[in-house]
């Protein structure tokens, strides 16, 4: 969000902009609540670079200054909340459906004088946002008081758009009375050997006063007077007025548009005259890639060139020098690593890349980012290490493959394209972004099955790759079933033991166990485990993955020491193989206080989780699934140690983080959704506990059945409500009906019908049935010393609940 300050050059003032800044610097610090100031105009007309000179002024004078672009969608939203963060916003509601409302209450109330300045809006949809813009309801609105001012560039000058919340001012180019101003921006950029003032504002005259085809000519005429004139190529424009005479002769009709194409004619010709006359191509293959910063030290080296045709020879300093006589002439702009950016990047002006785009360039840049992608240092998108290269990657994977589709290029570069764009859908994944990924995937699996077939080793892998992200988003049922089709494609093709084979049945073991299939999914992860130990070892990632699946079904099932057995071991290896913070230790960590929790260990259980959340929200941001995950847990445990209040807040942000993210109906915010009508219940707000796991059962029902444990568990915690609202026959009947299902599906002793008897005989004993209540607190009495001993907090509540029965019974 800082501005991008070195764009601004000191030793070249801004010209004729003096008025139009005074005039938007006054309007931007009128009393009371400022309008929105708006910089409109054609592209290449200064905007930016007007933007950036009143964001030095307010600087200089202490004032808080934000910077947003707004070029794509996913900038501007990220570059808002980050806007709303530091203006002290929590990052629960920085996070929910409202957060245009959250950015703009707390600009309201922050205490230094502010400017917010959003770069490059363009595209009205992407700053209304969740509402609309000239309702003031969009991402861009009045500010509340005079502390804040906000400042938007844009092409967009109709006043429909923007609404009577802005106020419109026209960025025009330096013509008529300004013409002094443009010939002394070409003066500024080429020096004083390119000619008198008078051929200066000729020239400027005839490249329309427009900044940019300014800046281009007089930077072209400082590079050509470098070379001494026994050097120079006849005809070579090295002043204002032979310059003027070639754009005469190359365009007789005269527009903006070619203007800046013949500027840029002209800027690589010189190139050519000094002996690079790759930079040309080189400058038509960086415009086919996306609007979005280029990592070229991972596209553009002599490796992912080595088929780029013509530039297939450069070694790393020639494509070195080329980049950087570019960016000497103007027509890219380099920026080095930053925080933001891992990667030094380059971007090109859009008029620029308009000039310069070539479509005979696609396929070579489709190449090239292909070799970028599965190049060893750019590393795998599942390895957080390297989760800023892909980053920078994805809009280019993406927007490639999507235009490369379209078109007619060869088969190979197709496929490359579409295998770069499911790499790329991966990373998604692993980011928590499902929706996109499967968007994405969707799309590579319509083509390769309309261009490879179905059996395509390529289908069937983006198959797969598409089936993990349905387990991701819940849709179980789908995700089994495309499990299943590619298990038996692979077996059939493959055979029962070959990697990909054991990997597509891993993964529909790992769907058994979200279905709650336990018996199944333990199965296969036994015979899966057997299968990786022999052909890989005991050690190996996939065995350890396979052995910690399985961990997983053991806690479900509550064999909880043999689970904590097989977590502390799986620790042990990960910390060991890959280290405290990789995501596979955090993973393995997270399920072992999850066993810590079961084993109502909740100090430990609640260290744990802390300090995994610590980590989480570092690597993986505060609402990735994997940190909202970890965030509902740590909630678990303060439920669990009647910290109600704070549990209760978790919880909601929890809750809407994951609404946000993933829908009402998702089965993860279900989960929460039932957590916190729980602390709603023990916080004895009945109705409203009531009322939510109504709700609860109606969507559980629906979507899982009358018998899933989820169903029974909401059942269960219902019928507690209705106990504690004194409905003690209807709690009863509910309980008795949860009951027989638990036993018939789970078993007489396990601990989930062990704690619905429990509450069963709590009723029994309101209802007045002392001794029927006795006889089940006994039984249940006997089975918790005999399962969990005698210290076991379960077992101390059943001894406490029949002690005071015994009372009550001595009293009668």
């Amino acid at each position: 969000m800082a501005p991008p300050l070195g764009l601004r050059d000191p030793q070249r003032p801004l010209r004729g902009r003096d008025a139009l800044i005074g005039q938007v610097e006054s309007a931007l610090s009128v009393p009371g609540s400022p309008l929105v100031q708006v910089l409109c105009g054609m592209g290449g007309s200064g905007k930016t670079a007007i933007a950036l000179e009143l964001v030095h002024r307010r600087l200089g004078r202490g004032q808080q200054v934000w910077w947003v672009d707004a070029r794509q969608d996913t900038t501007l939203e990220a570059g808002l909340r980050a806007v709303a963060r530091q203006a002290g916003a929590p990052e629960e509601q920085v996070r929910a459906g409202d957060a245009a409302d959250v950015l703009w209450s707390y600009l309201a109330h922050y205490e230094r004088p502010w400017l917010l300045v959003v770069d490059n809006a363009d595209e009205p949809a992407l700053v209304d946002g969740p509402g609309r813009l000239r309702e003031g309801t969009g991402w861009i609105r009045r500010p509340a008081n005079s502390r804040g001012s906000v400042l938007v560039t844009t092409r967009d000058s109709a006043p429909q758009t923007w609404g009577g919340a802005c106020t419109l001012h026209p960025v025009r180019p330096l013509v008529g009375d300004d013409v002094a101003d443009a010939a002394q921006i070409l003066r500024d950029h080429a020096g004083t050997m390119a000619g008198p003032p008078h051929d200066a504002r000729c020239l400027a005259q005839r490249l329309g006063g427009l900044p940019l085809a300014l800046r281009l000519a007089g930077t072209y005429l400082a590079e050509a007077n470098t070379v001494p004139a026994a050097y120079r190529e006849p005809g070579t424009p090295v002043d204002f007025g032979s310059y003027q005479v070639a754009l005469d002769r190359g365009l007789e009709h005269v527009d903006q548009g070619n203007v800046i194409a013949q500027s840029w004619a002209m800027s690589v010709k010189l190139l050519d005259q000094r002996g690079l006359p790759l930079a040309r191509p080189l400058l038509r293959l960086i415009a086919t890639f996306a609007d979005a910063p280029l990592p070229y030290t991972l596209v553009l080296t002599p490796q992912t060139l080595a088929s780029a045709g013509e530039l297939a020879n450069l070694d790393g300093p020639g494509v070195w020098g080329l980049l950087s006589a570019l960016a000497g002439l103007g027509l890219v702009d380099l920026s080095p690593a930053t925080g933001s950016d891992a990667l030094p990047t380059l971007r090109v002006h859009p008029l620029v890349r308009d000039a310069s785009l070539d479509h005979a360039a696609l396929g070579t840049a489709v190449t090239a980012l292909h070799s970028a992608a599965f190049a060893a240092k750019t590393g795998g998108p599942e390895d957080q290490d390297y989760w800023d290269h892909w980053r920078l990657l994805q809009p280019h994977a993406l927007d490639l493959f999507h235009r490369a589709t379209a078109t007619e290029l060869p088969g190979q570069t197709i496929q490359d394209t579409a295998n770069t764009a499911r790499l790329t859908a991966r990373y998604l994944r692993v980011r928590g972004h499902y929706d996109q990924a499967r968007s994405e995937l969707e799309a590579v699996l319509a083509h390769s099955r309309d261009s490879l077939g179905d059996t395509h080793p390529d289908t069937l892998t983006t198959r797969h790759e598409l089936a993990v992200v349905l387990r991701d988003q819940r849709e179980l049922d789908q995700a089994r079933s495309e499990f299943e089709a590619l298990l038996a494609h692979r077996r059939d093709s493959l055979g029962d033991t070959h990697p990909n084979t054991l990997t597509t049945r891993h993964e529909l073991a790992v769907v058994l166990l979200n279905q709650r299939e336990l018996d199944q999914a333990r199965s296969e992860f036994e015979a899966l485990l057997a299968h990786r130990r022999d052909s890989l070892g005991d050690t190996h990632p996939n065995t350890l993955t396979t052995r910690h699946c399985l961990a997983l079904v053991l806690l479900n099932q509550r064999e909880l020491d043999q689970a904590r057995s097989e977590f502390e071991a799986l620790l042990a290896h990960r910390r060991d193989r890959l280290g405290d913070t990789h995501p596979n230790t955090l993973t393995t960590r997270h399920c072992l206080a999850l066993v810590l929790l079961n084993q109502r260990e909740l100090d430990q259980a609640r260290s744990e989780f802390e300090a995994l959340l610590a980590h989480r929200r570092d690597s993986l941001g505060d609402t990735h699934p994997n940190t909202l995950t970890t965030r509902h847990c740590l909630a678990v445990v303060l439920l669990n140690q009647r910290e109600l209040d704070q549990a209760r807040s978790e919880f909601e942000a929890v809750l809407a983080h994951r609404r946000d993210r993933l829908g009402d109906t998702h089965p993860n915010t279900l989960n929460t959704r039932h957590e916190l009508a729980v602390v709603l219940r023990d916080q004895r707000e009945l109705d409203q506990a009531r009322s939510e796991f109504e709700a609860l059962l109606a969507h559980r029902r629906d979507s899982l059945g009358d018998t899933h444990p989820n169903t029974l568990t909401t059942r269960h915690e219902l019928a507690l409500v209705l106990r504690d609202q004194g409905e003690l026959d209807q709690a009863r009947s509910e309980l008795e009906a949860v009951l027989a299902h638990l036993r018939d599906s789970l078993g007489d002793t396990h601990p989930n019908t062990l704690t619905t008897r429990h509450e069963l005989a709590l009723v029994l004993r309101d209802q007045g049935e002392l001794d029927q209540a006795r006889s089940e607190f006994e039984a249940l009495l006997a089975h918790r010393r005999d399962s969990l001993g005698d210290t076991h907090p379960d077992t101390l509540t059943t001894r406490h609940n029949l002690a005071a029965l015994q009372q009550l019974r001595a009293v009668d």
